[in-house]
């Protein structure tokens, strides 16, 4: 068998401690894991590198089809700003070019997963020849009876391209695209279109604050500013989170939370049989300037994933950069843990943890390298860069 050993100070498998001088043995050929070991001999086939090493990242929530739209969106001081910059946008012109270029920069910088928001049929081709493993949630939009007709039928389309493409057929998911942007009506239609297939479903959750006021008592920014009618989104004096059911479902993916409140965290908890909370750092930030206190997470065992966001509310695509944001932001939690919610969660929540997310032997999750870490304290700096090494 044709192998390679790759070596670092530390090694992190995400299945207990990391192992110090550690060595991951992979098959060159298959990129599968034969061995993992504390380094007591070095050999011509071994690598030695300064850093860590860890399984490929998982990058929880992605827009790829918004690559184009990047740096187009200026000053906007809100998600609402956003929103109504993004409808302004809705006419850019697609770049297959610079879309190829972020999924091949993600899978170089050590990303081997996404969880990606997949609207249109945009990415098909590019995710055909993609060495990145994708998760397709095709998000509806429609607070009328006629939009949730059009959008409906648009999922049939993005689906048969994507088919077409050598996606699975149970990876390319229906679900709604935030609480504030779809009726009561079209909740019960993404069920039907999901048919038996519940494994899996995300929604974009609390990322304002306006949201929970439209649930509360139809109040707030959307009844003010959003250019779609609201009037079919019920008051139920309850947020959104506690007001919309998607519990039928194995694993709920909540993406941003940045106004989840303790109520809404422990609503969760009973009423979801798997709920993973994405936090991505960079837009929360860019876009509300906070993030949801993952302290709060973390001590009610409801796991936490990262994602990138889109071009549209970030500067990259890298995850990185979202962990060098998070450890900023959350300098007491451990990098050990830091890198599960980057790997292993991730995984977890798209249902591929027997694939991804782990070192571990017979598994293939990509093999990367972060340098430049402090190893006195234990963390990431400034500069440090992940790599791909398989």
């Amino acid at each position: 068998m044709n192998t390679k050993t790759f070596a670092a100070q530390y090694v992190f498998t995400n299945e207990g401690n990391p192992i110090k001088n550690g060595a991951v043995t992979v098959n060159e050929t298959t990129g599968e894991i034969t061995e993992i070991k504390t380094l007591t001999q070095e050999t011509p086939f071994t690598e030695f590198h300064n850093g860590i090493i860890i399984p490929g990242f998982v990058n929880a929530h992605c827009h790829l089809e918004l690559c184009h739209l990047k740096d187009k969106v200026k000053n906007a001081n809100s998600l609402l700003d956003f929103l109504l910059q993004m409808f302004q946008l809705s006419d850019s012109v697609y770049n297959e070019n610079l879309t190829s270029g972020w999924d091949k920069y993600m899978y170089e910088t050590g990303v081997s997963v996404v969880g990606d928001i997949s609207n249109t049929s945009d990415t098909a081709n590019v995710k055909k020849h993609s060495k990145i493993r994708y998760i397709n949630f095709v998000e509806l939009i429609g607070t009328t009876s006629e939009r949730c007709k059009n959008d409906i039928e648009q999922y049939k389309t993005v689906r048969e391209f994507f088919l077409s493409a050598n996606q699975n057929a149970d990876e390319i998911i229906a679900c709604a695209h935030a609480p504030y942007s779809v009726c009561p009506e079209l909740f019960k239609t993404i069920d039907l279109l999901n048919g038996e297939n519940k494994k899996m479903i995300s929604i974009h959750n609390q990322e304002s604050f306006d949201e929970n006021l439209l649930y509360k008592n139809h109040s707030g920014g959307f009844v003010e500013r959003f250019p779609l009618d609201l009037s079919s989104i019920p008051a139920t004096c309850k947020t959104s989170l506690q007001s919309i059911n998607q519990s039928d479902y194995q694993r709920v993916i909540f993406v941003h939370n940045i106004y989840s409140s303790d109520e809404d965290l422990d609503f969760a908890k009973r009423n979801y049989k798997e709920p993973y909370f994405v936090v991505c750092p960079k837009s929360n930030l860019m876009l509300e300037k906070k993030m949801i206190d993952v302290n709060k997470l973390i001590s009610r065992d409801l796991p936490v994933c990262i994602g990138t966001d889109s071009l549209s509310s970030n500067n990259s695509l890298s995850m990185i950069d979202e962990l060098k944001v998070f450890s900023e932001n959350f300098p007491q939690i451990p990098l050990t843990d830091i890198i599960k919610f980057a790997t292993k969660n991730g995984a977890k929540a798209l249902g591929l943890e027997s694939e991804f997310g782990t070192l571990s032997k017979g598994k293939t999750p990509g093999i990367v390298l972060i340098e430049n870490i402090d190893f006195q304290e234990f963390k990431l700096t400034k500069d440090s860069t992940a790599r791909r090494l398989k």
